[in-house]
């Protein structure tokens, strides 16, 4: 029997942001088909046109995932960041209004912080670049955002197309790591573990090739693991 997915779970599965997949409904690009005004997929048909678009589709069931993201949150304050933040590809990123206007729509947060970050994003970046160099940005607030949080998170976005942060080494910026902080102890706690983490000389290539959030805590703790 057919099994039928919602966009939610197609959400889950690509790791796109909802906005991006009404898009690819609008313009004909993803195979899908409306019952009641509702947008269904067919889990094998979206297994074979997104193998052949090369985007990466989680194969784990859902319930399988939440499993290793529950067993993995114990491990360190970064993974549970990275959890937390999840992971997302082909983020439209025009510009860098455009981005930030996606990343909260994008990420789990409270009304009340989803409403004013994008203006804390950009207000951030107006003062200096957040972009290290190599394709890489680290955007957030200019201060931690405190009880508004109950817990720091990195949201890891992959751009639909790469954008000029005015990055020192002038390269334009393919992959964001949106960090959220709870407090100043652990911004720069993970501030520092995410330096240390992306200017590994391997890291970059592996980024260029838009890992699954799994894949990314996998690369993470073994890089860390062999500069320890």
């Amino acid at each position: 029997m057919a099994k039928w997915l919602i966009v939610s779970d197609v959400v889950q599965l690509l790791h796109v942001p909802e906005a991006t997949i009404y898009r690819w409904i609008r313009q004909g690009d993803i195979p899908c088909v409306v019952r009641r005004g509702k947008h269904y997929f067919n889990q094998s048909t979206l297994v074979t046109w997104a193998d052949s678009k090369h985007i990466h589709l989680e194969k784990h069931s859902l319930k399988e995932q939440k499993k290793k993201q529950e067993k993995n949150n114990s491990q360190s304050p970064m993974v549970e960041a990275f959890q937390a933040g999840n992971v997302f590809h082909l983020v439209p990123s025009d510009s860098l209004e455009t981005l930030f206007k996606e990343i909260p729509a994008c990420m789990d947060l409270p009304q009340q912080i989803g409403n004013s970050l994008s203006e804390q994003l950009m207000q951030r970046e107006i003062l200096s670049s957040t972009g290290i160099g190599n394709g890489i940005a680290i955007p957030h607030p200019k201060a931690p955002l405190g009880a508004e949080i109950t817990h720091s998170r990195v949201g890891t976005f992959f751009l639909e197309t790469p954008l000029d942060f005015k990055a020192p080494d002038g390269l334009p910026v393919f992959v964001v790591f949106v960090l959220l902080s709870a407090d100043s102890f652990h911004h720069l706690h993970l501030l520092s573990q995410l330096a240390r983490f992306l200017n590994n000389t391997e890291i970059n290539d592996f980024l260029k090739h838009s890992p699954s959030l799994e894949n990314l805590i996998d690369q993470f703790q073994k890089t860390l693991a062999e500069t320890a």
